[in-house]
């Protein structure tokens, strides 16, 4: 007589496909919670640190910072006409504005002026080979239809081309195209050199398009300012521009709009904070020196 098989009573492999696409789902759950709990979060967090990129140059400095310049330094009395290694104290409380002035000494050593080093600020740094030049002046009048070919800023280390933006049908509305590994000019605002200012745009990085991340340091100039001068190149194919930056800021991008200015200027912006991209840093610089190619 043939034996009945006997059925298996053993317990289910605990490594099951079922099983492990149960642990999958599960996992990918948390992920997605984790994820947009984030996002969320830093939604709403979006704007809290505009003060942290909101900085203008003293103005009692800011003629020397764009090198229009140098106010005098007040003598100190001494006891004697022989030379002394020190100057006497003044007992009276300008005494450390005489000896240290401000308007004069690098930001870096404000809390220690004693220790000062001899780091310029403001006006002297302008390189030899270039003409200093009033952002007000109209007696220089560069060529209008040269373009900004390239964009240099040292302090960050950006060295970029310049293209200007063509105009683009989103969604039945017209707007400007965004720049693909470049920074981008919006054409309708002045070239370098010119009276007014230029509007410049650039990625602080491009999670999903893959334009390019130029200007992902530019949030750091609000901080570098403080200490010395950013200066940013802008080459057309006549001459190379020297603008110098003079404040910056955080707005919505709801709240930024294209504006104008008297003196020859230029303005930066990028898109913030990361993977939010909601607000715009802004940086503003001043014309100060040229030189022709």
């Amino acid at each position: 007589m043939a034996k009945t098989p006997i059925p298996a009573t053993g317990k289910p492999s605990r490594f099951s496909a079922l099983a492990i696409s149960s642990y999958a789902i599960t996992l990918l759950g948390l992920i997605l919670i984790v994820v947009a709990s984030w996002y969320f979060y830093s939604r709403e967090r979006s704007g809290s640190d505009a003060d942290k990129f909101t900085y203008s140059i003293p103005e009692k400095s800011l003629g020397n910072h764009l090198g229009r310049s140098v106010s005098a330094v007040s003598e100190v009395p001494v006891k004697s006409k022989a030379p002394v290694p020190f100057a006497q104290p003044r007992a009276n409380k300008d005494q450390f504005a005489d000896l240290y002035p401000g308007a004069l000494l690098n930001p870096k050593y404000w809390s220690q002026p004693e220790w000062a080093g001899s780091d310029p600020y403001g006006g002297p740094t302008i390189p030899g080979e270039f003409v200093p030049i009033l952002s007000t002046d109209i007696f220089h009048n560069f060529n209008p239809n040269s373009k900004a070919t390239g964009i240099r800023i040292p302090s960050i280390n950006v060295d970029a081309t310049v293209v200007d933006l063509g105009i683009i049908d989103v969604a039945n509305e017209r707007s400007y195209e965004t720049p693909d590994n470049t920074v981008g000019h919006i054409p309708e605002t002045p070239n370098p050199g010119q009276q007014g200012k230029g509007w410049f745009f650039g990625h602080l990085e491009s999670f999903t398009a893959g334009e390019g991340n130029i200007f992902r340091h530019l949030p750091e100039v609000t901080d570098l300012i403080k200490e010395d001068p950013v200066d940013i190149y802008l080459q057309t194919n006549d001459a190379e521009f020297i603008y110098r930056v003079t404040t910056t800021s955080q707005m919505h991008e709801e709240d930024l709009q294209l504006t104008t200015s008297n003196d020859a200027q230029i303005t930066l912006v990028t898109c913030w904070p990361p993977r939010i991209y909601d607000q715009r840093i802004i940086v503003n610089a001043t014309l100060i020196a040229y030189r022709y190619l």
